[in-house]
């Protein structure tokens, strides 16, 4: 089953008030494992993350071909800008495309059921396999984005989503938590003076991605956004029970 929605929220448990573990985006592929009313148990197959979501936000598709490579985009109805837009995409919706004319590719979504025909724009979109080298200038195209707990969808992210929404452009998908994304078999970085532009900050509970010798990208409930400052203020700014854990060069 896919994702129908511009993003799906997966729960704890079956209802409205348990917590948001995180979000499912359009076209994204999960496998259900059990019912209850109007929820479904399932494993979402981006990052194998398991969780309850509403069971009217799921549908059938064709095998994703291309992903969504903008912090945010439309599926219009017709190949034009002024054309009725249909819903919007975040950064690492997955889409079937068949057929690309131009500035446009025709994709599709469904209503009642019913499988329609969409377009989104060329510049947006980019296979599913395709790779690109400075992740973290995607990254840093979310600068501003608002911080949310479990968000995925780029309306509001958090850390680690920020993590490894950009990290995915880059051709590698990772856990979706920083208890898990700290121990990938990534260099270790020992040193403060070793620190370049793609090392990745684990405290414990928090991540954050090195811009530059000195800066990190973050999204955090400090700021209720994602910023870039210098890595001296958030380490100054954490208490003795958040101190870096690990260091690790994500460029290899």
């Amino acid at each position: 089953m896919n994702i129908i929605n511009s993003s799906l929220d997966m729960k704890s448990e079956p209802n409205e008030t348990s917590s948001l573990e995180t979000e499912c985006l359009f076209g994204e592929t999960v496998e259900v494992i059990d019912e209850h009313s109007n929820w479904v148990y399932c494993k979402l197959k981006t990052d194998n993350y398991y969780g309850w979501v509403k069971k009217k936000g799921l549908g059938k598709f064709k095998n994703p071909t291309h992903r969504v490579v903008v912090k945010r985009s439309f599926i219009y109805e017709d190949t034009c800008p002024k054309s009725n837009v249909v819903m919007h995409l975040t950064l690492g919706s997955q889409l079937c495309i068949e057929k690309i004319e131009d500035e446009w590719a025709k994709t599709y979504f469904l209503v009642n059921n019913i499988i329609e025909v969409g377009y989104v724009p060329t510049k947006h979109i980019v296979e599913i396999d395709h790779k690109i080298s400075d992740w973290v200038a995607v990254a840093q195209s979310l600068k501003g984005t608002p911080y949310k707990w479990g968000g995925r969808d780029t309306v509001g992210v958090d850390c680690s989503a920020l993590l490894q929404l950009s990290y995915q452009t880059y051709g590698q998908v990772i856990p979706r938590n920083t208890s898990d994304q700290v121990n990938l078999e990534k260099p270790n970085i020992s040193e403060f003076n070793n620190l370049r532009r793609g090392c990745v900050i684990f405290w414990e509970g928090h991540v954050g991605i090195m811009v530059d010798r000195f800066n990190c990208i973050h999204a955090n409930a400090y700021h209720m956004k994602t910023v870039t400052e210098p890595l001296i203020d958030i380490i100054n700014r954490m208490d003795k029970d958040h101190q870096i854990i690990k260091m690790l060069d994500f460029n290899e």
